[in-house]
Order: C-alpha cells, then structure tokens, then sequence
C-alpha cells in the first residue's frame, strides 16, 4: 500500500501526506489499541514518499476547543521549534494553519543554555532566517505568539513540555531523526517509536500526561522523477 500512496502523491503533486499513528487512545488517556500493519505503513512512507511526510497522533480529545461547532472558538496550537529542515517544515505548515482565523498559534523555540560552540552550518543560517521573517511577517498580539525557552537538556525539556502540553489542543514538532542537540540529551535512549523522532515520541509516550494531539513532520525526502 504504501507504494500506491507515494505513487499518487507523485502523481498529483501532493506537497504533504499525512498519516495516522499505528496507535489509538481511548477518552481517558489510556492505550486502547495497536495495529502493527499501520506502522510498518507508516514507516515505509516515511523511506520513500516524494513529499513531505506528517504522522498525526491523535490522542482523541479535543481539550478546550468547540471550533469545530462553534467557528467564533479558537483551536489552540504551538509548534516546538528546535532547528533543522523537518521544523522549518513543520513551521511553514503552522503559519498556513494560522491563516484561518480559528487557529491560535504559539511558537516556542528551545534554546540550549549549554556553552558548547556554536554550530553556524547551513541550517542554522536557515532557521535564524526563518524565524526572523516568522516574527517580522507574522507574529500578532492575539492569534499568532512567539516565546524562546531555555532548557540544558532532555530531562529539562521534558519538564518544560510538561508544563505546557495541556495548554494546547495540537502540538507540531519535526520528526528530527536521529539529529542530535543539546536540548534532548538522553532522551533518545527511551524513545520507543522512532518514525516519531525524539520529541515526538516524547509527547506520544503513555506516561506523558498530554492530551494535545501531536503531528510529527518530515520535509520531503526523496526527489521528484
């Protein structure tokens, strides 16, 4: 199957599929089933697709928000900014989102506070451009909010993302495969499902107390024929 939807993917010039999560929740927060078939799915899109690639995990509560009945009620979402080409992706999706007037979107960048060097490659030079145009462009005082943490490393972003996940009715976060910082250091080790990537998996974790979907994005991989 996974060959059919990458196929027309190409062939209808899709820009992001996106998937669901092989597990699903119940309404209170447990795990109620998973299907093994899906992720094996999941993953093969993940190799292979001409575009760029979206897991959502959908804890199956909607929070606060009646937007969808209710147009005038804002859907709460915040995006977890680390740096590289999946959050930039993952970035330029949120804005989209922001156009509608329902969304309230948050930027939260986590900034390391370790004095290690800094790494001015290529995709740093991109995400500091980004942000820049993000904060000029689109930044407003009701519906559109960008915040900059500073957290050491993984056991503090951890806790930090603990304090806001019920904040919010929809996360965003890049897959960032195997993409090491500062900010995660020693959460990979506990990682159980890696096509979520380290933050991801963080947050999808049945002993995070997040009822915030997730949906963990990968920019396009694969070149177009």
């Amino acid at each position: 199957m996974h060959e059919d939807i990458c196929t027309l993917a190409l062939d209808k010039l899709v820009s992001l599929v996106v998937l669901p999560f092989h597990r699903t929740w119940s309404i209170d927060g447990s795990v109620e089933s998973d299907d093994n078939n899906i992720r094996t799915l999941n993953c093969s899109v993940l190799d292979r697709a001409p575009c760029s690639v979206g897991i959502l995990v959908d804890r199956g509560y909607l929070g606060r928000s009646t937007s969808i009945v209710a147009p005038q009620s804002s859907f709460y979402v915040a995006i977890v900014f680390l740096g590289g080409k999946d959050d930039r992706e993952a970035l330029a999706f949120a804005k989209r989102m922001a156009k509608d007037s329902t969304i309230s979107l948050t930027v939260i960048r986590l900034v390391s506070t370790t004095n290690e060097a800094v790494d001015l490659d290529w995709d740093s030079v991109l995400d500091a451009e980004e942000l820049k145009c993000f904060r000029y462009n689109d930044v407003d005082e009701r519906y559109v909010m960008y915040m900059e943490e500073a957290v050491k490393d993984g056991p503090q972003t951890t806790f930090l993302l603990r304090s806001i996940a019920d904040k919010y009715d929809l996360i965003i976060v890049g897959r960032r495969y195997e993409v090491q910082s500062s900010q995660t250091v020693g959460l990979s080790e506990w990682s159980e499902f890696p096509e979520l990537g380290t933050i991801g998996d963080l947050l999808a974790s049945p002993d995070f107390n997040c009822r915030a979907s997730i949906l963990v994005v990968q920019q396009q991989r694969m070149m177009r024929q």
